[in-house]
């Protein structure tokens, strides 16, 4: 399946058909949450009426939130967020499942939909291939494709990550926050289950599902402007 026929299965009405593409672990118990409009092929970030994430018990499943369903969103009143996560950033009011795909045919969508560099997703503004200054209006959500073989899965600093050297011989290190990864359990736990999916996948390409994170103003409140990191959001594999 491709999202062509993707689209012409789900009509487009009153609701936002978005197909969940990633869901990461948050602190309080709670996930978020992003996926592709299958009818104008942007990024969106479904949040909570007020702008909050999901309860991760009550929404990350089957039925809901998960890798593979298109849902149904319909918009609650816009806010006022922070740039440059406000690009995606899509306030919820009633949510409902319309289908689920398998996990081949949302790796055939996300091949499709992926960006063509790290740099392009954000729309040339990646600092030393790392953040995007707090505030900048660009794109904080995306996918580049990398074969299998070429990813390491480790857990440096008690931190599972995906690791990559690229055509230009620079080296990507990505925090995961993927949830199927962080519910494996600790980080080592979590690198152990990402690297058996690599090598499940091994000669496959992989999308990895790539954004940027809330503004951060480093450990000793030393950024200025704050950062926002690249992270792993979700590993996308064929099986």
């Amino acid at each position: 399946m491709n999202l062509e026929e993707l689209r012409s299965e789900h009509q487009q009405d009153a609701g936002r058909h978005v197909l969940i593409t990633e869901v990461t672990r948050m602190t309080h118990g709670d996930v978020c949450v992003a996926g592709i409009d299958i009818h104008t092929g942007s990024m969106v970030r479904p949040l909570r009426s007020k702008g909050e994430n999901w309860e991760e018990i009550k929404w990350a499943n089957e039925r809901y939130l998960a890798p593979g369903n298109l849902v149904s969103l319909a918009a609650a009143t816009t806010g006022h967020p922070a740039y440059p996560h406000a690009t995606e950033d899509f306030r919820v009011a009633n949510i409902a499942l319309v289908t689920t795909i398998s996990a081949a045919e949302l790796h055939s969508i996300c091949l499709e939909t992926a960006d063509a560099s790290i740099e392009s997703l954000f729309d040339n503004q990646l600092v030393d291939g790392k953040y995007v200054p707090a505030n900048t209006q660009c794109r904080s959500l995306g996918a580049v494709i990398v074969s299998a073989d070429m990813l390491k899965a480790q857990a440096p600093f008690d931190k599972p990550q995906i690791s990559y050297k690229d055509d230009h011989g620079v080296w990507h290190n990505f925090t995961a926050t993927e949830l199927d990864a962080k519910n494996a359990g600790d980080a080592d736990a979590a690198a152990e289950a990402l690297s058996s999916r690599l090598a499940k996948n091994g000669g496959e390409m992989a999308v990895l599902r790539l954004g940027l994170a809330r503004a951060w103003k480093g450990p000793d409140q030393e950024y200025d402007p704050p950062r926002c990191y690249v992270q792993l959001n979700g590993l996308i594999l064929p099986a």
